[in-house]
């Protein structure tokens, strides 16, 4: 920039110089500024999709850890079933009774794998979930059906205590039941390699503010004080093999049944964990708490 008509070296040229430098300098700030600007949304925006992107692979891989948690159930109950059943078969006189009833609980455990699958599918649907009036005992006793097998060929014995005036809760079946199975699958690893009378017991009772309290105890090796506070973290895990899912989504399904699920002192060894559920309001108090069956608790 200048300014004709001034004199060299004079006030008004050092002046127009001056003026010129700092026009100059504060239009390379101004762009400066612009471009670091822009370049800060790009970078904000790439890490936003990164971000969105690494969270679309965590959740892909939840849901399948989840997946493959859940089905491992009934997928063990199938194959504890059908190799009791190829026991029978390879006797020298065959018990085909004994065959038949094998297969009844390959077909039921069957069963329960596509419902665990329609559940898992279910999560993902944005209409509301079907609850029905359910006696939370009828839900532990098909739970222990599932993993019969496991029980007998550990030996334990199960130990169930009688409310003939529990109420009925509101829920869903299958999600419940998987809530048990992990429970009880957990209480059976703990106790499979202990030595002596292994004791597993689930007991229900009322509970204050119209719930209905379930306890699953064993006897087993028990809980590390120290992982108490991480117990129910996703992918955390005490088992050589496992995938720290069960009681996260044990969890988030009582949770989801408005229920609350927790860690309870144990006197003895071994670990007990309860979980509350919501009581029908138009239920009648006429439930049955089913008895234990005669040959798992003769194991």
């Amino acid at each position: 920039m200048s300014f004709p008509g001034l004199a060299r070296f004079s006030a008004g040229w050092y002046a127009g110089r001056v003026f010129g430098l700092v026009s100059s300098s504060l239009l390379l700030f101004v762009l400066m500024h612009e471009i670091t600007t822009l370049y800060t949304r790009l970078f904000r925006a790439v890490q936003a999709q990164r971000r969105e992107r690494e969270a679309r692979l965590m959740t892909g891989d939840a849901v399948s850890a989840s997946i493959a948690h859940e089905v491992k159930q009934p997928l063990a109950a199938i194959i504890a079933s059908a190799n009791a059943g190829l026991n029978w078969l390879d006797r020298v006189e065959p018990d085909l009774n004994e065959v038949g009833e094998a297969l009844r609980r390959v077909v039921t455990a069957g069963n329960h794998a596509d419902a665990v699958i329609e559940n898992i599918r279910g999560h993902f649907k944005v209409s509301a979930r079907t609850r029905t009036s359910l006696d939370i005992n009828d839900v532990i006793r098909e739970a222990l059906a599932v993993v019969r097998e496991r029980l007998q060929t550990h030996l334990i014995a199960v130990q169930a205590e009688p409310n003939e005036r529990l109420p009925r809760i509101r829920g869903e079946q299958v999600p419940l039941q998987q809530v048990l199975l992990n429970l009880i699958a957990n209480a059976i690893d703990s106790m499979a390699t202990k030595n002596g009378a292994r004791i597993l017991s689930i007991r229900t009772e009322e509970h204050h503010s119209g719930r209905v309290l379930v306890s699953v105890e064993d006897n087993g090796r028990g809980l590390d004080p120290s992982t108490l506070d991480r117990i129910f973290n996703p992918t955390f895990t005490t088992k050589a093999y496992g995938m720290g899912m069960g009681l996260t989504i044990c969890r988030s399904i009582i949770e989801a049944h408005e229920g609350q699920l927790w860690v309870a002192a144990n006197k003895g060894r071994g670990a007990v964990l309860q979980f509350t559920l919501p009581v029908d309001p138009g239920s009648v108090s006429t439930a049955l708490c089913p008895r234990v069956d005669p040959e798992l608790s003769e194991n």
